[in-house]
């Protein structure tokens, strides 16, 4: 026997009637207009459609990330954009294996494999599998940019460009070269700097074979192994591997937050997490996986995936001895020892990976810093 509900319910969770909605299908069927914007006399199907269109006029935006405070007019937009921050991409491509954060992503992709090129330029024949890079091939003609930097007024004709020069005002510098630790704001500056870079390596490390070109290098690197934190905070005893951390670590005491997103409004106390916050308003994800392509917004979140390709698992219980490749993991695992208890005391079997997890744990950095505690 099949169960009639009384009523349906909206994206807003408004509720409507069963026989309304019912009349409203049928009349769907047969492109009866039912309901019309006051404000711009566009018609919808349904009451609830007509609900959700006027927030468009009204400027209502209920939806906030609790992340970064966007707001959003529409339930569905909200969803999609909580994808940025959490790195979820459910649409996978059953040829290749590479996923998506949205269906239409997927759909476009998919015309690489089948050749499909759809889109056809007017001007020189040009054809193209996505209609997005018709338009930015169309300005090859036109001349069109319009893309402009809100600092010094620059225009481009790609967003990706206007990113990469956005980082000249910023001063993010994301590509960093290891041998020297010198960054630099584009990739083509990087790879100009390490064709200049002499190749001899004369310093070589004792516990993993790895070479450097400089002493300081070395010594720096040495401190993953060792845990070596020389740079202590006479706050809290938090300790850093280099000053710059311990200098940005202060300012958690002092209060101040001199970074400020011009998008947002929201202030940091240090440049790295400004600089996160911008690209989840440009979008750019600088940090991409070299085994499934994946990207990533921010540095964090890339190591975190990569630990979950087969190889290293760094996080040991301490119960059964059991590796897990994410922290988050092993912390999910270790309830089942203590009944549902996080267990703090036995988070990881080497000591030396205590003070990693009090960088991403605040809660944690009392604990570990002070020895005496239970």
């Amino acid at each position: 026997m099949s169960v009639r509900l009384p009523f349906t319910v909206g994206e807003d969770n408004e509720a409507f009637s069963y026989t309304e909605t019912l009349v409203e299908d049928q009349r769907l069927l047969t492109r009866e207009v039912l309901y019309e914007c006051s404000k711009c006399g566009k018609a919808c199907s349904r009451r609830c459609n007509l609900i959700q269109h006027q927030k468009v006029h009204t400027g209502e935006r209920p939806y906030e990330c609790h992340e970064c405070g966007k707001l959003f007019t529409y339930l569905s937009s909200f969803i999609i954009h909580q994808r940025v921050h959490t790195g979820e991409r459910p649409y996978e491509c059953s040829e290749c294996g590479k996923s998506f954060s949205q269906s239409y992503s997927l759909n476009s992709h998919k015309k690489v494999h089948t050749g499909e090129k759809p889109y056809e330029c007017r001007e020189c024949g040009k054809s193209f599998s996505q209609r997005s890079n018709l338009i930015q091939h169309q300005r090859v003609h036109t001349g069109e940019k319009p893309y402009e930097c809100h600092e010094c007024g620059k225009s481009s004709s790609q967003s990706y460009s206007l990113n990469s020069h956005w980082k000249v005002h910023t001063g993010e510098k994301a590509y960093e070269y290891r041998e020297c630790e010198k960054s630099f704001s584009q990739r083509s500056n990087l790879i100009h700097h390490q064709k200049g870079q002499p190749g001899e390596r004369l310093y070589q490390c004792g516990d993993c074979g790895k070479s450097f070109s400089r002493s300081s290098t070395l010594i720096h690197h040495r401190r993953r192994h060792t845990g070596e934190r020389p740079y202590e905070c006479s706050k809290c005893g938090k300790s850093f591997k280099q000053s710059a951390s311990l200098s940005s670590h202060q300012k958690v005491h002092t209060g101040e937050r001199p970074y400020k997103c011009r998008e947002c409004g929201k202030s940091f106390s240090c440049k790295p997490h400004l600089i996160i916050c911008l690209r989840v308003h440009t979008g750019e994800k600088s940090y991409e996986c070299q085994e499934c392509e994946k990207s990533f917004s921010c540095k964090s979140n890339l190591i975190d995936h990569l630990r979950g390709h087969p190889g290293e698992r760094p996080y040991d219980c301490g119960e059964c001895g059991k590796s897990f490749s994410q922290r988050s993991i092993l912390l999910q695992h270790q309830r089942m020892h203590s009944g549902g208890v996080p267990v703090v005391a036995q988070w990881l079997t080497n000591p030396t990976r205590n003070h990693e997890v009090a960088d991403s744990v605040p809660a944690l950095a009392q604990w570990v810093n002070d020895p005496a505690l239970p």
